[in-house]
């Protein structure tokens, strides 16, 4: 898949002693993820997990967003049902990369975590949010394509599998609140307490033994990856060939409601 023009964003590290926080910064476009921010994301990942002197790990969006989903000039290149497969593949290496980091990840979340910004959310240990954070991947109601069997999975085991598919139905995204009562968030606290929230969370994790949390993360893993072994290229290839998920991106692009094709059928 040939990367779009996905404009200036950009995903940063910066380590602080055992603290190490990765941002998000998409000026005017909430924190979309351009593939340069996903490989980025990925390539953060890999450094980290090598690195002994990192004890968590942090997951934030500037300016009170934290990732509002994939950037629509990435969503134009793909063409075919092929060039979904092959997005769909490069999205669960840089979930995998997350999802792999040996020590606690926290994602801080303020302002929308929709569509991939919750993939990403849905692979970290911890959520801390504002109560301006939403939830969501609301794909069926924007842009007409699918979320992967691995992260309705985990989107399952953290909300519920009742808000889970209600979200993933109608596209409607759930409050700061409701994620904090179905389980996925653990603390709802204002943007200028967030930081000293994760400051506990550091000062409790760095007297424990690094081994066994490495071990609760890998057998999380593992159970995560029991529960998201199911087939997915001929789904991803008849939804991302679809008229429908053309017109979607097209209709995001316009800001207007996309028109649907009358009586298609679901994959």
């Amino acid at each position: 898949m040939t990367q779009g023009d996905s404009g200036p964003g950009r995903t940063e590290l910066v380590r602080s002693g055992p603290l190490a926080t990765i941002t998000f910064d998409n000026p005017g476009r909430r924190n979309a993820l351009t593939s340069a921010m996903y490989a980025d994301l990925r390539r953060h990942c890999l450094d980290l997990a090598a690195d002994p002197t990192v004890r968590v790990v942090a997951v934030r969006g500037a300016g009170g967003a934290f990732a509002a989903g994939t950037d629509v000039a990435d969503l134009e290149v793909i063409a075919d049902g092929a060039d979904g497969v092959a997005y769909e593949a490069e999205i669960t290496a840089v979930l995998d990369a997350v999802r792999a980091l040996p020590v606690p990840v926290v994602a801080l979340v303020d302002g929308p975590a929709v569509g991939g910004g919750l993939a990403i959310v849905a692979c970290c240990d911890l959520v801390y949010a504002t109560p301006a954070a939403v939830f969501g991947a609301p794909v069926a109601r924007t842009l007409g394509n699918c979320v992967s069997p691995a992260t309705t999975a985990r989107m399952r085991a953290a909300l519920g599998r009742a808000l889970a598919t209600e979200l993933l139905l109608t596209g409607r995204l759930a409050t700061a609140d409701e994620a904090l009562a179905a389980g996925l968030v653990r603390t709802v606290a204002p943007a200028e307490r967030l930081d000293a929230v994760l400051a506990e969370l550091v000062e409790r994790v760095v007297v424990c033994a690094p081994l066994s949390v490495a071990a609760a993360k890998t057998f999380g893993r593992r159970l995560d990856d029991l529960a998201a072994a199911v087939r997915s290229d001929d789904v991803y290839t008849e939804v991302y060939g679809s008229a429908d998920f053309h017109e979607g991106v097209r209709a995001f692009r316009e800001r207007r409601r996309p028109a649907w094709a009358a009586g298609a059928s679901g994959p």
